[in-house]
């Protein structure tokens, strides 16, 4: 009697073991967890910093250390040029098509241009196209309203790669728009769109404007450029374009599972093991949550 009540409680103790290690695998412990994301390093004169490697890298999900299992320059992302043809641009209206011009230029053919003001106006595929249709609107004078947030979400929902970065020219201002900037960027993070980089066009430091397109971005993983004056334009488009262009494709191994909304952060080392203080890291400053497909690097999918 005392050998079979043995038995019996070898084989529970084995039942109870399997269903405690498919409980630890569904909360993530020793579950395959691979996150892909897009990260730029900036200097502190915004120019890209293309020789990071991995062991200069730390990166945290949730306040936790997550290994670094791929990490490499992706390939040239796609560029979505959207330029602000409402009202308030009517100003800086030639400044504005130049510049977009400067942008088509330096991205070519991997590149789709969008006007906007209250709602999509037009849109081009290509360099040709995107340049045939700022040439339509370079007579036009702007008058609408100004709804970047619904813009920037109508656009954004329609791209299908996540190697992408829009760019926004506006003078930051958003009059129309039914989406707040914290629902902006809450729906960039959550549905894991592109970064978003702007270009400014207002010279006046202390506009009003200029926190709704910087909130996104800086969340998003883009920043915002500021043009000191109409002759800093050219200048600052250069140092733009160069950091949209340098993307590093990371994919991370955190120590268990995650879902919607978990916090990422990286931080670049110097030789010593600290902090870098002269560079930046743009990220997205959450992900998702698991990747659905194994160890596929962002710029692949």
């Amino acid at each position: 009697m005392l050998f079979v009540l043995s038995a019996f409680h070898r084989v529970l103790a084995v039942i109870i073991l399997l269903i405690l290690v498919g409980a630890l695998t569904r909360i993530g412990l020793g579950q395959d967890c691979p996150v892909s994301t897009i990260l730029r390093v900036v200097d502190k004169q915004s120019q890209p910093v293309v020789n990071v490697t991995t062991a200069q890298l730390r990166a945290e999900i949730n306040g936790t250390r997550a290994n670094i299992s791929s990490f490499s320059p992706a390939a040239k992302p796609a560029v979505i040029l959207m330029l602000d043809a409402s009202g308030s641009m009517r100003g800086t209206w030639n400044q504005s098509i130049a510049a977009a011009r400067e942008v088509v230029e330096k991205t070519g053919e991997n590149i789709v241009a969008f006007v906007f003001d209250e709602r999509i106006q037009g849109h081009a595929i290509g360099r040709t196209e995107s340049e045939k249709l700022l040439d339509q609107w370079s007579t036009q004078t702007p008058r609408r309203g100004t709804a970047v947030g619904d813009a920037l979400i109508s656009i954004a929902s329609r791209i299908t790669t996540r190697n992408a970065a829009i760019v926004v020219i506006s003078d930051g201002n958003d009059d129309a728009s039914t989406h707040t900037s914290d629902a902006t960027k809450s729906l960039f993070l959550r549905s894991s769109w592109p970064p978003v980089f702007g270009l400014i066009l207002d010279y006046d430091h202390a506009s009003k404007h200029r926190g709704y397109l910087q909130k996104i971005s800086v969340a998003s993983g883009g920043l915002v450029a500021y043009p000191s004056s109409a002759s800093n334009i050219s200048a600052t488009i250069d140092e733009l374009a160069a950091t949209v262009l340098s993307p590093f494709a990371l994919t991370l191994q955190p120590s268990r599972s995650i879902t919607t909304g978990a916090k990422l952060e990286f931080e670049v080392l110097g030789a010593d093991g600290n902090p870098r203080r002269d560079v930046h890291a743009l990220h997205p400053v959450e992900v998702a949550g698991c990747d659905s497909r194994s160890g596929t690097p962002a710029a692949q999918r």
